[in-house]
């Protein structure tokens, strides 16, 4: 696959001393969907920053298509593509020519920006919204237009910042299956920054943990759920509680919480756990079943406090 963006020892410290990041190396391939992980002050905002170009290294290189940024700043204007945080637009404007003022920054016009401005349309649901004011629009509803907005503007490589901030569930869902469809572009990728542990897991397909302006850990959701011993959790409810209790007799737990008619217990090993839900589900069966071994979110929690002392 080719690599659409690089970033090698990358190293920024401002002036008043505080080392923001610390030889960073990252790597977006095509088809890639990269997210990064850390705490806020961890460095995310200005690694950004750096590779729209809006900051300058202090050591370091940031490449698109190999090309390094700052000796061809054009390089970003033409291949890159950022929705932030903070959801920005004018909110008199209907949302068409919301879309079409986008879109003209990007030379389109006449029967293409026609078309694109109706796949923009399409593709956040809102063509019964075409001509509402964007102050009438709900959050999830805006951000899903301008996350179409800057995939039909049509460069290879999206950064997008907290895209499901303050979303509700369904327009996140959507949000999620958008960006998904993605990966099966051609010369696309996209780098995620975000607190969102489900989103991070759902969605990336590599991930960065940046504590203190330093990775410290990467790879895939399943290989970082690996890097640390965590517990096995097992949550239920059971058709017979009163059978569960005897599964206790003989399978001991590192612990075990119940409130109304829901179980939780944690397990050291793997193969414990998994005993375990053969056994109750013999005597007592299940209703409902969630087993995490391990879990991502803990384990990047785990990481992050450990980061933390270092």
């Amino acid at each position: 696959m080719t690599e659409i963006l690089k970033i090698e020892n990358l190293t920024k410290i401002y002036p008043n001393g505080v080392k923001a990041n610390d030889n960073l190396n990252i790597s977006v391939r095509e088809g890639e969907i990269v997210g990064i992980i850390g705490p806020n002050g961890a460095g995310k905002t200005t690694l950004i920053r750096q590779v729209l170009g809006l900051l300058r290294p202090t050591n370091g290189e940031i490449k698109v298509f190999e090309e390094e940024i700052s000796k061809s700043p054009h390089i970003v204007r033409e291949n890159i593509n950022y929705c932030p945080q903070n959801i920005l637009y004018f909110p008199s404007l209907t949302v068409k020519e919301t879309i079409e003022f986008a879109l003209k920054f990007k030379g389109l016009k006449n029967e293409l920006l026609s078309q694109k401005v109706e796949e923009v349309l399409k593709g956040s649901e809102l063509e019964n919204f075409k001509n509402h004011a964007g102050y009438m629009l709900s959050s999830g509803m805006m951000r899903l237009l301008l996350l179409n907005i800057a995939i039909a503007r049509d460069t290879p490589l999206l950064i997008l910042d907290e895209p499901t901030a303050m979303v509700d569930v369904i327009s996140k869902t959507r949000i999620w299956e958008r960006l998904s469809q993605l990966r099966s572009m051609k010369n696309k990728a996209v780098l995620i920054a975000s607190h969102d542990m489900n989103e991070v897991k759902s969605l990336c397909d590599k991930v960065y943990i940046i504590v203190r302006g330093k990775i410290i850990a990467e790879g895939s959701p399943e290989e970082i759920s690996t890097l640390m011993k965590m517990p096995v959790e097992i949550t239920f409810i059971p058709f017979d509680e009163e059978k569960v209790e005897k599964v206790f007799e003989y399978e001991k737990s590192l612990g075990f919480k119940k409130e109304y008619n829901v179980f939780n217990v944690i397990f050291d090993e793997l193969n414990k756990g998994i005993n375990f839900i053969k056994e109750v589900n013999e005597l007592a069966g299940f209703k409902y079943l969630e087993l995490e071994a391990p879990s991502f979110e803990k384990t990047v929690v785990k990481l992050l406090e450990e980061g933390e002392k270092k």
